[in-house]
Protein backbone atom coordinates (compact mmCIF):
# COMPACT_ATOMS: atom_id res chain seq x y z
CA UNK A 1 0.00 0.00 0.00
CA UNK A 2 1.69 3.13 -1.48
CA UNK A 3 1.21 5.99 1.58
CA UNK A 4 2.49 9.43 1.48
CA UNK A 5 2.42 11.39 4.95
CA UNK A 6 4.25 14.78 5.39
CA UNK A 7 3.77 18.13 7.62
CA UNK A 8 2.54 20.83 5.79
CA UNK A 9 2.76 23.58 8.31
CA UNK A 10 2.60 24.65 12.21
CA UNK A 11 -0.29 25.06 14.11
CA UNK A 12 0.97 27.69 16.24
CA UNK A 13 1.47 31.15 14.78
CA UNK A 14 4.87 32.48 15.37
CA UNK A 15 4.11 34.49 18.73
CA UNK A 16 3.13 31.67 20.16
CA UNK A 17 6.30 29.68 19.22
CA UNK A 18 8.23 32.35 21.08
CA UNK A 19 6.31 31.86 24.26
CA UNK A 20 7.17 28.36 23.97
CA UNK A 21 10.65 29.21 23.42
CA UNK A 22 10.44 31.32 26.88
CA UNK A 23 8.42 28.65 28.66
CA UNK A 24 11.62 26.23 27.36
CA UNK A 25 13.94 28.95 29.41
CA UNK A 26 11.58 29.24 32.62
CA UNK A 27 11.17 25.26 32.92
CA UNK A 28 14.57 24.93 33.17
CA UNK A 29 14.73 27.46 35.81
CA UNK A 30 11.93 26.74 37.71
CA UNK A 31 13.07 22.76 37.73
CA UNK A 32 15.55 23.29 40.05
CA UNK A 33 13.14 24.97 42.69
CA UNK A 34 9.88 23.00 41.73
CA UNK A 35 10.03 19.65 39.76
CA UNK A 36 6.27 19.72 38.70
CA UNK A 37 6.03 23.16 37.78
CA UNK A 38 9.38 22.88 35.84
CA UNK A 39 8.44 19.50 33.78
CA UNK A 40 4.58 21.13 33.26
CA UNK A 41 6.12 24.37 31.80
CA UNK A 42 8.69 21.82 29.81
CA UNK A 43 5.61 19.52 28.66
CA UNK A 44 3.94 22.94 27.51
CA UNK A 45 6.69 24.04 25.49
CA UNK A 46 7.29 20.49 23.77
CA UNK A 47 3.55 20.28 23.03
CA UNK A 48 3.99 24.09 21.29
CA UNK A 49 6.71 22.78 19.11
CA UNK A 50 5.45 19.78 17.62
CA UNK A 51 1.78 20.28 17.09
CA UNK A 52 1.23 20.82 13.66
CA UNK A 53 -1.16 20.29 10.40
CA UNK A 54 -0.26 17.20 7.97
CA UNK A 55 -1.35 15.60 5.26
CA UNK A 56 -1.75 11.40 4.35
CA UNK A 57 -2.78 10.47 1.38
CA UNK A 58 -3.54 6.68 0.64
CA UNK A 59 -3.23 6.21 -2.91
CA UNK A 60 -4.55 2.61 -3.39
CA UNK A 61 -7.54 3.22 -0.62
CA UNK A 62 -8.17 6.71 -2.97
CA UNK A 63 -8.28 8.38 0.42
CA UNK A 64 -7.00 11.52 2.03
CA UNK A 65 -6.33 12.41 5.79
CA UNK A 66 -5.99 16.15 6.69
CA UNK A 67 -5.27 16.62 10.24
CA UNK A 68 -3.54 17.81 12.72
CA UNK A 69 -0.47 15.76 14.55
CA UNK A 70 -0.62 16.13 18.36
CA UNK A 71 1.57 14.29 20.11
CA UNK A 72 1.22 11.31 18.42
CA UNK A 73 -2.87 11.72 18.15
CA UNK A 74 -4.24 12.81 15.01
CA UNK A 75 -7.40 15.31 14.85
CA UNK A 76 -9.07 15.29 11.19
CA UNK A 77 -11.47 13.92 8.93
CA UNK A 78 -10.60 11.25 6.08
CA UNK A 79 -12.29 12.04 2.45
CA UNK A 80 -12.43 9.85 -0.78
CA UNK A 81 -10.73 11.15 -3.94
CA UNK A 82 -11.23 10.04 -7.55
CA UNK A 83 -7.72 11.55 -8.64
CA UNK A 84 -5.19 14.71 -7.63
CA UNK A 85 -5.19 16.73 -10.32
CA UNK A 86 -2.43 19.29 -9.62
CA UNK A 87 -0.95 21.76 -7.23
CA UNK A 88 -1.34 25.06 -7.28
CA UNK A 89 -0.02 28.73 -6.26
CA UNK A 90 -2.69 31.44 -5.62
CA UNK A 91 -1.87 35.03 -4.34
CA UNK A 92 -3.95 37.34 -1.50
CA UNK A 93 -3.66 40.39 -0.73
CA UNK A 94 -3.54 40.81 3.58
CA UNK A 95 -4.56 43.63 5.68
CA UNK A 96 -3.60 44.38 9.35
CA UNK A 97 -5.03 46.86 11.15
CA UNK A 98 -3.19 49.10 13.63
CA UNK A 99 -5.52 50.89 16.21
CA UNK A 100 -3.50 53.60 18.15
CA UNK A 101 -5.02 56.38 20.62
CA UNK A 102 -5.22 59.27 17.80
CA UNK A 103 -5.62 56.93 14.65
CA UNK A 104 -4.87 53.80 13.01
CA UNK A 105 -2.45 52.19 10.84
CA UNK A 106 -2.57 49.49 8.13
CA UNK A 107 0.03 47.27 6.57
CA UNK A 108 -1.18 45.65 3.83
CA UNK A 109 1.10 43.00 1.57
CA UNK A 110 0.54 40.10 -0.23
CA UNK A 111 0.82 36.35 0.72
CA UNK A 112 1.44 33.18 -1.52
CA UNK A 113 -0.98 30.41 -1.03
CA UNK A 114 0.06 26.74 -1.78
CA UNK A 115 -3.35 24.44 -2.60
CA UNK A 116 -3.45 20.46 -3.65
CA UNK A 117 -6.19 19.83 -6.17
CA UNK A 118 -7.81 16.16 -5.68
CA UNK A 119 -11.15 17.26 -7.88
CA UNK A 120 -13.23 20.47 -8.85
CA UNK A 121 -14.70 20.78 -5.46
CA UNK A 122 -12.13 19.31 -3.23
CA UNK A 123 -8.55 21.37 -2.42
CA UNK A 124 -6.71 21.30 0.59
CA UNK A 125 -4.85 24.07 1.89
CA UNK A 126 -0.47 23.45 2.61
CA UNK A 127 1.38 26.22 3.24
CA UNK A 128 1.53 29.82 3.43
CA UNK A 129 4.44 32.21 2.40
CA UNK A 130 5.05 36.11 2.14
CA UNK A 131 7.27 35.51 -1.27
CA UNK A 132 6.31 33.23 -4.32
CA UNK A 133 9.82 31.94 -4.60
CA UNK A 134 9.80 30.79 -0.61
CA UNK A 135 6.50 28.61 -1.63
CA UNK A 136 7.65 27.50 -4.18
CA UNK A 137 10.71 26.30 -2.69
CA UNK A 138 8.77 24.25 -0.52
CA UNK A 139 6.10 22.76 -2.67
CA UNK A 140 8.66 22.19 -5.26
CA UNK A 141 9.48 18.44 -3.42
CA UNK A 142 6.09 18.00 -2.77
CA UNK A 143 5.27 18.17 -6.23
CA UNK A 144 8.15 15.49 -7.04
CA UNK A 145 7.16 13.09 -4.35
CA UNK A 146 3.57 13.48 -5.57
CA UNK A 147 4.32 13.22 -9.16
CA UNK A 148 2.24 16.40 -9.89
CA UNK A 149 2.88 19.81 -11.80
CA UNK A 150 2.29 23.02 -9.96
CA UNK A 151 0.16 26.08 -11.59
CA UNK A 152 0.72 29.28 -10.46
CA UNK A 153 -2.66 31.29 -10.65
CA UNK A 154 -0.86 34.60 -8.93
CA UNK A 155 -0.79 36.64 -12.31
CA UNK A 156 -4.45 35.51 -13.05
CA UNK A 157 -3.45 33.95 -15.66
CA UNK A 158 -2.57 30.19 -15.38
CA UNK A 159 1.04 29.12 -15.98
CA UNK A 160 2.07 26.18 -15.19
CA UNK A 161 6.16 25.62 -13.38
Amino acid sequence: MKVIDFKTTRYFSLMIVFLGVCLLLTSILVMFENLIAGLSLLFISFLIFTTHYRLSIDFEGKVFYDYIWILGMKSGSKQTFETIEYLFVKKNKTVQRMNHVVGYSEVRKEKYDGYIKFSETQKIHLLAKDSKEALLTKLGPIAKQLNLKIIDYSTGVPVEI
